[in-house]
Formats: structure tokens, C-alpha cells, sequence
């Protein structure tokens, strides 16, 4: 196993000006304060709660993020992971097919041809990075609604990234009117909406509330059976809440019961759809349905301009991809205003020629 002291040499060696997330906290929120458009990934809290998550599954895991620095000033922020044992040992997300590593985010009118020279260090890096904790490949996608080719992008092919796979990821945009939005709902998904939200009642938690975010997770528990995630990770989305940079969507019955509810991440122009739970029992109501259009409503309100409402799954990404996955991405589907696709690629740790 690589100890931090020795990933740092790695970094070094590469030519990366940067240093660990956890000794220049202030710089990576300084940092993302300076970009416009922020994938919701990148937002701090977040990196903390993959690390929490990451870490109740895998003790071997430690968080190598990064704050990458040009001319002794902060120009980017860079999740990462490191997963010793693995196949595919570094990461700064999961998908549904493993680890997958997101590209740096440079600030705002950071050039071009510092932002290419800083790309081809980050390469260097993580294929040393791989071969040194003994894994096999890394991947990498960027999860954008844009679609055209970045500088990572052209620059993973030019240093040896071969295809792995295309994903599809939705979103709405939030630019639109309500009734644009309206309008690309699915039709069979409109009367549900209207017709639920005479029968049961949706709320929006934006203010933190003790009670209220007590009875998300204790029906969390309950539909899953289990606790699937540490109390840590749950701590860090209610301090998002508090801090104004998330919010629970939840569906009450006649007596003020919770039966459902989402909670939503977001970042200075994007949100993001995280966590969702729903009484078993009323499969049969529209309850998702009502949670779904409450949040592009609350985040229209909140001046947020895109809504990332995950990937669409088909039939072709069967047996890999559960049945259940797919009908669940093609719920989501429903709401979305438009589908980008997303490249993954791949670098083999044999065949990389840097």
C-alpha cells in the first residue's frame, strides 16, 4: 500500500504543482468560488461525503484530492480516490460499471495552454499512480452537459485512452420556461403529477429541520431494511442543507406522515438529483412523479440553470445493468429536456506509453 508521503512524490515527479484537499481546504472552496459552471461533484461537500461512503465499503481507501496551483496561485480543484487492491484503483466517482475519474476543474479564464500543460502532468501522474498500487487501468468520463470535446478529452486519446464505453446522462434545462419544462414531460406523467398533488402534500425542506430530516432517514431505514450508509455521510448532507447548497423534497399523506421524499445537491448553477426513498406500500401513487417536478420548480426558484437527473440505461446495457436499473433510469427519462452522451475511456496500465 502507498502511503500519502509516497503518492506525493508521484505528483511531484509528474510536474503537478498541488497539494493534498485536506491541507488547503480554504483554497479549494476559494477556488471553486471562481468558476461559473460547476458540476455538482466538484462542490466540497460532496468530495467529503463519496470519501464517507467510500470509506464504510472500502477501509483500504484514502482521499487524494487535490487544489492544483499555477504561479503559486490555486487554479483547479481535482476529486480523487485512491483504492488499493482494485482493478481500476483510483477514482472520483463510481458509475455503474466501477471507478471512474473526472478531469480537473480550472477556474474561470484560467489560458488554455496552462490548462493543457497541468492536463498532460495529471496523465503522467495517474499513470504512474496505477502501476504503483499494482492496478490495471483507470477511466475516465466528464460529466457535463456538454458535448463538445474538451482539452482532458483530446489529450487522454492523444497519450494512449482507448473507448470504453458510452453512458447517457440527463438533464433539464432549467432556462426554460415552466411551461417549456411542462411540455417535455412525458404526457402520461402530467395528470399524475396534478392528480397526486391533490391527494397528498409536497413540501420543500431548504431551512434544516431536526424532525423533518429524522423522518427521511428513519424511512431511508425502513424501505431499505438496513442502514446502508454511515451516519457521517447523513451528517455532511444536513450541513449542506444548512449551508444552503441542498434541500429534501418530501410527499405527506392526509395525517402529516412522510412517505417519500428526495434530497437534492447543488452547486452555484447546477443541481443534482442524490437520494430518494418511497413508501413501499404506495408503489402504486405517483409520489416520485411529485418529487421530481417539485425539485425542477425549486430549483428553477433557486436560479439554478441546469438540473442533472442521472444516466439512461436501455436494454442493450443488459445483463451488466439490472432490469430494475433500467426502468428506474427510464422514469427518470420522463422529466428530462435533453440527453448528452457521455465517453468513458480507458487507459490500460500495460499499453500506456507515457
Amino acid at each position: 500500500m502507498l502511503n500519502k508521503s509516497e503518492v506525493m512524490m508521484l505528483i511531484e515527479q509528474a510536474g503537478l504543482d498541488a497539494q493534498f484537499r485536506e491541507n488547503s481546504k480554504n483554497h479549494w472552496s476559494d477556488g471553486v468560488k471562481k468558476i461559473s459552471e460547476v458540476p455538482t461533484y466538484y462542490q466540497e461537500h460532496l468530495v467529503e461525503y463519496q470519501l464517507t461512503v467510500f470509506k464504510y465499503v472500502s477501509e483500504n481507501l484514502i482521499d487524494i484530492s487535490l487544489v492544483l496551483y499555477n504561479d503559486n496561485k490555486t487554479c483547479g480543484v481535482w476529486p480523487l480516490y485512491l483504492d488499493f487492491g482494485k482493478k481500476d484503483p483510483i477514482k472520483s466517482i463510481n458509475d455503474n460499471y466501477g471507478g471512474v475519474i473526472v478531469p480537473p476543474l480550472f477556474i474561470e479564464n484560467f489560458p488554455k495552454k496552462s490548462q493543457r500543460k497541468i492536463i498532460k502532468a495529471c496523465i503522467r501522474f495517474l499513470n504512474s499512480l496505477v502501476t504503483k498500487s499494482k492496478g490495471e487501468v483507470w477511466r475516465s468520463s466528464e460529466l457535463s452537459a456538454k458535448v463538445n470535446v474538451s482539452q482532458w478529452h483530446q489529450l487522454c486519446l492523444e497519450n494512449g485512452a482507448v473507448l470504453d464505453k458510452v453512458n447517457y446522462e440527463l438533464y433539464v434545462d432549467l432556462s426554460l420556461s415552466v411551461n417549456q419544462i411542462r411540455s417535455f414531460i412525458r404526457k402520461s406523467y402530467r395528470p399524475l403529477v396534478s392528480s397526486g398533488l391533490k391527494k397528498w402534500t409536497v413540501s420543500v425542506m431548504d431551512e434544516y429541520c431536526e424532525n423533518t430530516w429524522s423522518d427521511f432517514r428513519t424511512l431511508h431505514k425502513h424501505v431499505a431494511g438496513r442502514v446502508t450508509r454511515p451516519i457521517e455521510s447523513w451528517d455532511i448532507q444536513k450541513n449542506a442543507i444548512k449551508a444552503g447548497d441542498a434541500f429534501l423534497v418530501y410527499v405527506s399523506n392526509s395525517e402529516g406522515k412522510m412517505v417519500g421524499g428526495g434530497y437534492f445537491d447543488m452547486s452555484v448553477n447546477e443541481g443534482n438529483y442524490s437520494v430518494a426513498t418511497y413508501d413501499k406500500s404506495l408503489m402504486d401513487e405517483p409520489l416520485g412523479h411529485m418529487v421530481q417536478y417539485q425539485a425542477i420548480l425549486t430549483l428553477k426558484e433557486k436560479g439554478r440553470s441546469l438540473y442533472y437527473i442521472g444516466s439512461r440505461f436501455y436494454s442493450e446495457n443488459l445483463p451488466s445493468i439490472s432490469k430494475k436499473l433500467v426502468d428506474i433510469t427510464s422514469f427518470k427519462a420522463g422529466f428530462s429536456t435533453f440527453m448528452v452522451p457521455n465517453v468513458v475511456l480507458m487507459f490500460s496500465s500495460k499499453d500506456k506509453n507515457n
